[in-house]
């Protein structure tokens, strides 16, 4: 390019033109062929020009190497040997300063403003770390160069480069990938002392994620703008930073503002990775309090993230990514807020008690005018059971607040979100419907529409919470009317607007309607259930508020003959209607059969055709299987329906309905249900007295099963027993005098537990007439395998065995001629099937009793499916014991102050005062002294915390490691009492300085901080749980030998840790670590002894078994009782005991 001229001659103006166009020269560079050229080109020039143009040469070579052209790896032993030659000798005396020339170049460049060199040093260096952390071996010198980043002198630029003007994206950008690679490299090693350094290095975060890309298009994903650096670094942050720090991270409110507020135009990989570090390191860290996840979780933040549904996606960006490798915007987001509403650790939801509204008290019993002779005013003397009309007060206010402004109808994730919030927390269902009042459930065939009423129908089909929400068991008072119905059938579902869905001639609307309140009743049904299990008796309140709920329940839903008409007015092929109409019309009979009554409905023609359909169908598939439930349906109202003629036959169908259902079940033929075809077969038996209706009789079974044994049935034999079935039912008394004659003839007393058969005797009575008819030798021959089968099968199930003798003799003489025939009769010997026999049941109740049984049969929460093995306990509950090397004692002396107490130096010469040793404990007493003294001399932030821990140690230590090893409480308390010091977030960090200025010598006999933590506030609110945590952990480090357990029982810790469990808000993790105090305490030479005869551990381990509801805690119980009677003196506890653990174990 040729230089411009110049105007203004040669003065001060003619030299500022010279030098503008000289620093935005573009640079010059040189190809690098060793480290020493390279190390010539990097040192140290006052002339700025010169330093750029080294500087460009060793990006060229640092981006060659990145981008993979170093095939020959040449370019990367250069690197090598130029920083091993530049690497820093360590002195005692002083602080190491990695690549010094390109660090003080870097200190002028700030001091003379000069913008391209602040830049290119961030970008050669932000290119250097990222190319040694991609190689373990060069970790280390990433390390050094990143410690002399955070000396205060680079921190002053660190800061300078971030608070550049809001244009200079060159200088802002490369600084903050920088930062990224410091926080990153080695796994976050560095990221804490970083995070200390937060006044440069995070300086003007908040301002610096404001930048976003304003060009034109989409993003280039290659150079992302400030904005995106900004939230990497950031990210990166959380991701790796200790809890505290991230507490006081997320507290900074413009921090998390800055974040969320152009979240939606940010490029789809960054809105991903921005959901997906959040979930994973704030939302579902059960470390970080809720307090601070509410900070970034607040209401403009949820909204913001929902407006991520229906987000574009970027194709130019994902033709470079591969398929499948990262969710879309929408599904992130979905991800992100359903872990964030729903789990209660996300610190968003809170407790809350289900369907009774905030500020109620559901155990307040109503007031009596007089205490002497309480009166029951009813359930209108609770003065809050009529409030909640129209406003439910609920404790989730800011999901109450969120929820408000989703769409569910327009987008199925975003109503898959609202339901599973509804879900969790019930209470915001009714509330949610009061305040929704543009929610019209008005049928008008839209899309918009149809989003409404899956709405409603996910709303609907969610279940009861136990106990109405209340924690133990029913409360004294029941929920609110209002809110029970609202849970039940939502405002939306008005009687008008249901009864139009009818009135229209629209499937969609109707089938919706009947779908709707399908669920509503079933719902009714469970709800009323939970009402007579809370009732104490028949005049509670329980029992009244069951009562007005039904009389509310009747004034939202449409009259029966409404859902009959609809039924009725449906096309014959339009089966998946029909089922679940049918469906409908049952559960009216069987919840609220007072209303059905208000209808008279008779099912017989309706039931005579769907069994002809059923009959004579070739459908196959799921038009079979709609047809059959239809059936069952039918089958199942036609019980409740006075007018159903069951033996009745009809012009147009061969058997009666009793017969032809009996058909379908025996021969099974189509997929019907045998359990519900069965109960409505034996209630109908039962009723018209076919057979006894008797607690121990089998009722149909034999019958069934008989004729289920014959391989073919003849017509015939179908049709002598349809007509035996219709006289059974026309004349039962005929036939109960005969049973009564054959019982007098086998000489059977009469008793309520002898067993027979009406229908037998009238089969007896009419075989004659079938053999005057003179039926086929083959039908007559199948007709006697029938027969003997039928007995044999009676007589399994329980029939008097001398009343079949005589029915046998009677049936015999009713063959007449046919001797050979009646030779083959017999009974034969036949076992009964249990669930055959389960599916015929003759109670009433069947379907629901049966259901029950089997749950209890079955033991589907039975423990012995959840027994732990020696083995499983020992890998739930064991902790190994941390051991220290005594390489430990020369490996500290080239580490610096920080490293020593942050990377666990300190402490592991700390531990070596429990070696058995004695020369080793002398030689660790000596080095912890000298690093006190390394300490105290240091800049460190806590060094005066930490040489007072050291020193008070070793005079507590100085006069006791000649007779043996150091006490193991001790030492673990400086351990983590280290811990606790380098970290001034830390919840104990004021209770541990208060400890170490109240004395200068530790007392042996005592547990320190026990007391503090036990009796008296935390220091910070809400930190009681950490600081038990703390102390829980201390305990078991410290648990090692027999003299520990000694001081336990001294100190009486035991005790104080088991009335810790009787804290019903302590969290499961925290009983595990006592458990694992008391697995340790058995792993100790007499640990079970000592638990079981001085602190009754036995009576506790059964306590706390007996009281849990989860199976798998029980069977932690109970291997734990089985592991304090394997580890004791089984002989001398056996006498203790006068042998009643063993008895328990076994």
């Amino acid at each position: 390019m040729a230089k411009r001229k110049s105007y203004g001659g040669e003065g001060g103006h003619s030299g500022k033109k010279q030098k503008t166009a000289h620093v935005h020269d573009p640079p010059t560079s040189e190809e690098i062929y060793n480290g020493r050229q390279l190390r010539q080109l990097l040192a140290f020039e006052q002339d700025l020009r010169q330093a750029r143009h080294g500087l460009q040469s060793f990006k060229n070579l640092l981006d060659s190497i990145v981008n993979g052209e170093d095939e020959n790896s040449e370019k990367q032993q250069i690197l090598l040997e130029y920083l091993e030659a530049v690497k820093p000798r360590e002195r005692d005396d002083e602080v190491p300063v990695y690549l010094p020339d390109i660090m003080e170049t870097w200190g002028m460049a700030v001091q003379m403003n000069n913008e391209n060199v602040m830049s290119a040093v961030a970008v050669i260096l932000a290119l250097l770390l990222k190319v040694l952390s991609a190689n373990v071996d060069h970790v280390s010198y990433g390390l050094g160069i990143c410690r002399t980043l955070l000396q205060k002198r680079q921190q002053e630029s660190i800061a300078k480069n971030l608070s550049a003007d809001n244009g200079k994206d060159f200088i802002i950008s490369p600084t903050l990938r920088l930062l990224r690679e410091v926080v990153c490299l080695d796994g976050g090693t560095l990221a804490a002392p970083t995070f200390r350094a937060r006044n440069y290095t995070f300086k003007s975060l908040a301002r610096n994620m404001g930048l976003r890309y304003l060009g034109e298009g989409v993003e280039d994903p290659k150079r992302p703008s400030v904005r995106t650096n900004a939230i990497r670094f950031l990210l990166g942050s959380l991701r790796l930073l200790y809890v505290e720090a991230k507490r006081d991270l997320l507290s900074q409110k413009d921090i998390v503002a800055a974040l969320m507020r152009h979240i939606r135009k940010d490029p789809p990989s960054l809105i991903y990775e921005i959901l997906n570090t959040l979930r994973s390191s704030v939302i579902l860290d059960k470390k970080l309090p809720k307090e601070i996840k509410i900070r970034i979780l607040n209401a403009y933040s949820l909204i913001r993230i929902a407006e991520l549904y229906g987000h574009p996606e970027d194709v130019t960006e994902q033709e470079g990514e591969s398929e499948g490798e990262r969710p879309s915007v929408e599904d992130s987001a979905h991800a992100f807020l359903l872990a964030a509403c729903t789990d209660s650790d996300a610190g968003i939801r809170r407790s809350e008690h289900g369907y009774y509204p905030d500020g109620v008290d559901p155990n307040a019993a109503p007031s009596s005018a007089n205490d002497d002779q309480p009166v029951d005013f009813g359930i209108d003397s609770i003065p809050w059971m009529s409030k909640f009309e129209n406003d439910v007060p609920v404790r989730n206010m800011l999901l109450a607040e969120f929820i408000q402004t989703l769409r569910p109808w327009s987008s199925t994730k975003q109503n898959d979100l609202l339901v599973a919030i509804f879900e969790k927390s019930p209470e915001l269902i009714a509330h949610y419907f009061c305040h929704r009042k543009s929610f019209s459930f008005d049928p008008k065939l839209t899309a918009t529409w149809i989003g409404y009423a899956a709405l409603l129908y996910n709303a609907v089909q969610l279940p009861i919470p136990s106990f109405f929400g209340h924690a133990k068991g029913y409360a004294r008072v029941p929920p609110p009317t209002s809110v029970v119905l609202g849970n039940i059938i939502p405002l939306p579902m008005t009687l008008k607007a249901i009864t139009r869905c009818f009135s229209i001639k629209s499937k969609l609307a109707s089938f919706y309607a009947i779908r709707l309140l399908t669920l509503s009743i079933q719902k009714l049904g469970r709800a009323l259930e939970m009402y007579r299990e809370a009732s104490p008796s028949s005049d509670s309140l329980w029992e009244e508020a069951a009562r007005r709920l039904l009389d509310d329940f009747y004034q939202r839903i449409p009259d029966m003959k409404d859902i009959i008409k609809c039924y009725l007015a449906m096309d014959q092929n339009d089966l998946l209607q029909r089922q679940a109409a049918s469906r409908l019309l049952l559960l009216y009979y069987e919840v609220i059969p007072q209303f059905s009554l208000r209808a008279k409905f008779d099912v017989s023609p309706i039931l005579l055709s769907t069994i002809k359909k059923v009959e004579t169908s070739e459908e196959t598939g799921e038009d079979m299987v709609m047809s059959l439930l239809e059936l069952e349906n039918l089958c199942a109202i036609a019980k409740y329906s006075p007018n159903m003629r069951w033996f009745a036959r009809t012009s147009d169908m061969s058997h009666s309905p009793f017969t032809t259902l009996l058909r379908l079940s025996v021969e099974k033929t189509t997929g019907l249900s045998n359990e519900s075809l069965g109960n409505v077969l034996y209630w109908v038996a039962s009723e018209h007295q076919l057979v006894e209706n008797r607690p121990n009789s089998q009722g149909l079974y034999p019958l069934i099963a008989a004729l289920r044994s014959l391989e073919n049935i003849d017509p015939a034999i179908w049709t002598f027993l349809d007509n035996c079935a219709e006289r059974c039912a026309r004349t039962p008394v005929k036939y109960l005098e005969m049973i009564e004659e054959q019982l007098e003839k086998a000489k059977v007393a009469e008793d309520k537990n002898v067993i027979t058969c009406p229908l037998m005797m009238t089969i007896a009575e009419q075989l004659p007439y079938l053999i005057s008819s003179s039926p086929s030798k083959t039908t007559l021959k199948e007709l006697v395998q029938f027969l003997s089968e039928y007995l044999g099968y009676s007589l399994a199930s329980g029939v008097n065995k001398r009343f079949l003798k005589a029915t046998k003799e009677l049936l015999a003489s009713g063959l007449g001629e046919q001797k050979k025939l009646g030779a083959k009769l017999r009974i034969l010997e036949r076992e009964i099937s249990t669930s055959e026999t389960q599916n015929n049941s003759h109670q009433d109740t069947t379907t629901v009793t049966n259901g029950l049984v089997n749950g209890v049969i079955n033991g589907t929460d039975n423990d012995s499916d959840h027994e732990i093995s020696p083995h499983g306990l020992e890998q739930r509950l064991s902790v190994p014991i941390i051991v220290t090397k005594d390489s430990s004692l020369s490996r500290w002396t080239s580490k610096t102050p920080e490293e020593l107490v942050e990377e666990g130096y300190a402490a592991s010469l700390i531990r070596l005062l429990l070696s058995e040793h004695s020369s080793i404990r002398k030689e660790a007493l000596t080095s912890i002294v000298k690093v006190a003294a390394k300490v105290k001399e240091s800049t460190y932030e806590n060094n005066e915390q930490v040489w007072l821990l050291l020193m008070e140690l070793a005079e507590s230590a100085r006069s006791l490691i000649d007779n043996g090893p150091l006490s193991s409480m001790i030492v673990t308390f400086a351990c983590k009492a280290l811990e606790v010091l380098s970290n001034p977030l830390h919840c104990l960090y004021e209770k541990i300085n208060l400890f170490l200025t109240s004395r200068p010598v530790w007392s042996l006999d005592r547990i320190p901080l026990m007391q503090n933590i036990l009796q008296e506030g935390p220091t910070d609110d809400g930190a009681f749980y950490s600081e038990i945590s703390w102390l829980l952990s201390f305990l078991l480090d410290s648990l090692r030998t027999p003299a520990d357990i000694a001081l336990f029982h001294q100190r009486k810790v035991f005790e104080r840790l088991f009335a810790l469990t009787c804290n019903p808000f302590m969290g499961p993790n925290l009983r595990t670590q006592i458990l694992r105090i008391v697995y340790r305490t058995t792993t100790i030479e007499g640990g079970s002894d000592t638990l079981i005869t001085r602190f009754g551990t036995v009576s506790w381990v059964l306590a706390q078994r007996d009281t849990t509801t989860d199976a798998d805690e029980r069977a932690i119980y109970q291997a734990l009782l089985g592991r304090l009677w394997n580890t004791c003196d089984q002989k001398r506890i056996s006498e203790w005991s006068k042998g009643g653990l063993e008895r328990l174990v076994a």
